[in-house]
């Protein structure tokens, strides 16, 4: 996120700010360079400003997320890193979800909620914030059993990027985990809410598991998936790095004879090899 200069900065970042929403800047030593000074405004802001903020403040990659207890109320904090007038600052916003009803600032409170935290991290991949392969582990047996005990169907999609070492060797690691990164992104943006979720096994390899989706539903959200990955501009260094994924999709049910979640990646990773074995860019 780039500004010519605080006045520049300021006028989308004012805009933002509201009663539950406040908002500063640092610099790299944590001195403060500006911070809402009236916790009860809550700007007008036309349609015109609505679409410039949109324009300006899209989803950063290095953005970080936390919570943490602040004059009695559960606060989140975003944090995003940005360049003003050729300088580096921290953008910080701190919305205020509710105040505190449940947690008291006492230690064990603050514990409680810091463990929490720590949860959500043990099972998100720090690269592309999908959920990661322990989520995985942990998550998958509980859609087979559940799917099969409500006698419905399990889907699972392997996605592959398609000569990602290729990406890496002509462009730079930075450009492969950037292109990871956008990927996850357009896989969350694009499969349906409540559908199912999405995970990264490893590498470039990305599951999405789609509970209660029978096999024509599978390949229909995977071909949507492979052309949106298609269709999609990456670019890296203002050049334009072409990428394309290979998607194995595997349906089972309680008949299968399904022995694990083991048994069921064998099956959808040969699905997954036979897609890039027919040419890549592909579904299997």
């Amino acid at each position: 996120m780039v500004f010519d200069d605080l006045a520049d900065a300021l006028n989308s970042i004012q805009a933002l700010e509201s009663v539950n929403t406040l908002i500063c800047i640092t610099d790299t030593d944590h001195n403060m360079i500006y911070e809402s000074s009236n916790k009860n405004c809550r700007p007008s802001v036309c349609p015109e400003d609505l679409k410039k903020i949109g324009r300006v403040f899209r989803p950063s990659l290095r953005a970080t997320f936390r919570v943490h207890l602040i004059d009695n109320w559960v606060t989140a904090i975003t944090t995003i890193p940005v360049a003003i007038g050729g300088e580096s600052y921290l953008l910080e916003f701190k919305q205020l979800i509710r105040q505190n009803i449940q947690f008291s600032p006492e230690p064990r409170d603050l514990e409680d909620l810091y463990i929490h935290q720590i949860k959500e991290m043990a099972i998100t991949d720090s690269l592309t914030k999908l959920y990661n392969r322990r989520y995985i582990d942990e998550r998958l047996p509980i859609d087979m059993q559940s799917s099969f005990e409500l006698d419905e169907p399990l889907s699972v999609l392997f996605i592959d990027i398609d000569y990602f070492k290729r990406i890496n060797d002509q462009n730079g690691h930075a450009a492969g985990d950037q292109v990871l990164q956008k990927l996850a992104l357009l896989l969350q943006k694009h499969l349906r809410r409540g559908s199912g979720w999405v995970a990264r096994y490893g590498g470039d390899e990305i599951l999405i598991s789609l509970p209660g989706s029978g096999k024509k539903a599978a390949k229909s959200i995977a071909n949507r998936l492979r052309e949106t990955v298609q269709n999609y501009n990456f670019y890296f260094k203002g050049k334009k790095v072409m990428v394309t994924c290979s998607i194995g999709t595997q349906t089972v049910f309680k008949d299968s004879g399904i022995a694990g979640i083991a048994e069921l990646l064998a099956m959808v990773d040969k699905k997954l090899y036979r897609a890039k074995n027919e040419g890549r860019n592909r579904v299997c």
